[in-house]
């Protein structure tokens, strides 16, 4: 066993309700709060106006900026810094899916340094210091982002999709409450999950796994699998709800401390040029990586096999997989989406990072092209 090393946000507070805690837990962080979330699904579901009651109502003033896309940008970033440092906010809250909170974090961080998101997504800048604290409430079961030292952004002017990275943009608090999920509708619910589960199985084969990592992973992909069609079809089944809300979040703990793999590596461009819902991009992906996989990790996709209800065979890992995309009414390929053979080689040319790197098997650019045609 070799050395490996944890990083977690410093504080996780997870079950059904603590949503309401969110007041008390930010007035101990200061008095004014910028609140990031997404353009619509907080404001109609009555989740934003709730959080910013719990938060006035503890003495904590909020503003409020609702401008996250579902791809989000440098530029949105940049112009969450602004608004920080205009209404002198003390702490970030981050309310919604892996963009919203993705926004915040890397708000929080980038509003006590110089420069434009783009350069340090570029890698010209580097985090030097710890931002202004920084709260995660994930009102989605898929990104784990909210247990992440990193934020995927995509920067226009370069055309590219990657992440800000550093131990100094972990959470000083997440708030996990499985009820904030009950509104998501059956589409997201899938998208969602399926991009939990594929984190789940990434991280317990990834080169970068650990003993800690492979207990949460393993666990998780025993907890989507089950519940995640449960939830998909009757969005008010609590138990479902709250398992695959744990799945998440113990996945989010694995991945961050073990890297993913192929699927990531690739999912990230095809958002960029395509603009495929994450999720779905990386379910997709996923049975076509595993085959890819299979020979270098076979005993530990039998071991997800039999997490997931099967006969332990590496094999039915993939199989499991493929019934689970069914159930879901998940798109059979990337050519739903409009995605042609012709483009593929610009997917090949931006992959790459530190899910790639990760991957159990080395991947050409050869392979990586064989794998997204057997996707298409």
């Amino acid at each position: 066993m070799g050395v490996f090393e944890l990083r977690y946000p410093t504080r996780s507070i997870f079950g059904k309700g603590v949503f309401e805690r969110l007041g008390e837990e930010a007035a101990a962080f200061g008095k004014k709060a910028l609140l990031v979330t997404g353009r619509r699904a907080m404001k109609e579901a009555g989740t934003l106006d709730k959080a910013v009651e719990l938060m006035r109502d503890n003495g904590v003033e909020v503003a409020v900026f609702s401008e996250v896309e579902p791809e989000p940008s440098t530029e949105t970033v940049d112009r969450a810094v602004r608004l920080i440092r205009e209404e002198g906010c003390q702490l970030v809250v981050g309310l919604g899916g892996g963009s919203a909170i993705d926004v915040a974090k890397a708000a929080a961080c980038l509003a006590v340094h110089e420069g434009s998101t783009s350069e340090y997504l570029a890698g010209e800048r580097k985090i030097e210091r710890e931002g202004l604290p920084f709260i995660a409430i994930p009102t989605t079961a898929g990104t784990g982002a909210e247990s992440t030292n990193n934020s995927v952004l995509i920067d226009k002017s370069r055309g590219i999709k990657k992440s800000i990275r550093s131990p100094l943009m972990l959470a000083k608090l997440s708030i996990v409450d499985p009820l904030l999920t009950v509104t998501m509708p059956p589409r997201v619910t899938a998208a969602s999950g399926m991009d939990a589960l594929t984190q789940a199985i990434e991280s317990y084969v990834s080169l970068a796994s650990n003993p800690v990592s492979d207990a949460l992973a393993i666990r998780a992909i025993g907890y989507i699998s089950r519940y995640l069609p449960k939830a998909y079809e009757n969005g008010g089944d609590l138990e479902a709800r709250e398992m695959v809300m744990l799945g998440s979040f113990m996945t989010g703990l694995s991945f961050s401390n073990a890297s993913l793999g192929a699927v990531h590596g690739l999912a990230h461009p095809i958002g960029a040029h395509f603009g495929i819902p994450h999720g779905v991009a990386c379910a997709i992906l996923l049975p076509h990586v595993m085959r890819f996989n299979l020979g270098v990790r076979r005993e530990k996709y039998a071991e997800i096999a039999a997490a997931m209800g099967a006969e332990p065979k590496a094999e039915k890992a993939v199989e499991k997989v493929e019934e689970l995309l069914e159930t879901l009414n998940i798109p059979k390929g990337l050519s739903h989406f409009g995605v042609r053979k012709e483009d593929l080689e610009k997917v090949v040319r931006d992959a790459g990072g530190r899910s790639l790197s990760n991957n159990p098997r080395p991947a050409s650019e050869e392979d990586l092209l064989n794998i997204l045609l057997e996707a298409l």
